[in-house]
């Protein structure tokens, strides 16, 4: 796997929490694994568990979206 932010996983409401539950971890382990700040044997398996069995969406880059001014 390439070294380097992972994309980021968006999850439903509560996916979080349950991940956290079911990892027995702590919810910043689980919010840096779905942001892709970690790459840990722990992370990869929150992300996939995340994307395989809670309906989690990988979101491919930040996008930078600015309004125009009137």
């Amino acid at each position: 796997m390439a070294q380097g932010k992972q994309n980021e996983i968006l999850v439903p409401l509560g996916v979080k929490t349950e991940l956290k539950k079911v990892f027995e971890t702590s919810y910043p382990t689980v919010r840096g694994a779905l942001n892709g700040k970690t790459n840990s044997d722990l992370s990869r398996r929150i992300r996939h568990a995340a994307i395989s069995r809670y309906g989690g969406v990988e979101r491919a880059g930040k996008t930078n979206i600015k309004n125009p001014r009137p």
